[in-house]
Formats: structure tokens, C-alpha cells, sequence
């Protein structure tokens, strides 16, 4: 009994190597349910702080009325200065695109954002026992 027991534990890990390389890549396709947006002070945004203290109410203004939306997730400050990041609930990196576009620094040419659509992870699948998603072609 025991040698059988020990040749099962053994042949185990091949037959989940063998499931594994038939599953489905870690890569598949899952939907956008978030965007990170990583914005930054262009450039050529003026510093003069007059008018940047004009800008503000309306911007912070606008960024809090995204989040009591529903649409901001979460936002930050980033360490060095030079911007902002968001985690917006959005389905695409459009949808993003088209709130972030109403905010009265983006309006301004002040800032800009570079977007991250990102999803599930999707190589839970294997822990779930549902990696037998037919990979792409």
C-alpha cells in the first residue's frame, strides 16, 4: 500500500504540469474593470502660482464629484510633485479618458494622464480549477 501511495504523490505534480500547459494563459483575456491614471503636470503648464490657486476649487471640486460618483475608486499624490494617480471604475480606457478630459487642469493643458487598463487576475483561473479556457489563437 505504502509503495502505491508513494508512486501517486510522485506522479501528482506531472499530471497538474500537464494540466497546466493546457490551460488557458495567465494572459487570457479578462474585461477592464479598472483604469490606473497616472497624471503629470505637463510640461509646459505655467508655474505662477496665481494661477494655479485660481484652477484648484474647481479642480479639487470636480475630482471629489467623480468620487462621490462612483467613478474615482481611489486617488493619490504622487511623492515626487509631479501629479496625481487615480483608480478609476471603468470599464475602458475611453470611458477613462472621457471623465478625466473634464477636469479643469486636463482642460488647461496642465496635465495629462497616461492610462493602465487593468482586470481580474486572471491566473486565479488555475487556483479555481478553470484553467481549461482555450487559449488564444
Amino acid at each position: 500500500m505504502r509503495p502505491l501511495l508513494l508512486s501517486l504523490l510522485l506522479l501528482a505534480p506531472l499530471a497538474t504540469a500537464s494540466a497546466v500547459a493546457q490551460a488557458a494563459p495567465a494572459n487570457a483575456a479578462v474585461p477592464t474593470t479598472k483604469v490606473l491614471a497616472i497624471g503629470r503636470i505637463t510640461a509646459g503648464a505655467p508655474a505662477d502660482p496665481e494661477a494655479r490657486r485660481a484652477i484648484m476649487p474647481a479642480e479639487v471640486r470636480d475630482t471629489v464629484d467623480l468620487y462621490l460618483a462612483g467613478k474615482l475608486d481611489q486617488w493619490f499624490v504622487r511623492q515626487d510633485g509631479k501629479g496625481v494617480v487615480f483608480l478609476l471604475n471603468a470599464s475602458s480606457e475611453a470611458e477613462a479618458r472621457e471623465m478625466l478630459s473634464k477636469l479643469p487642469l486636463v482642460r488647461a493643458g496642465r496635465m495629462e494622464f497616461d492610462l493602465m487598463p487593468l482586470g481580474p487576475l486572471s491566473p486565479l483561473r488555475y487556483l479555481m480549477g478553470e484553467a481549461t479556457v482555450a487559449p488564444k489563437p
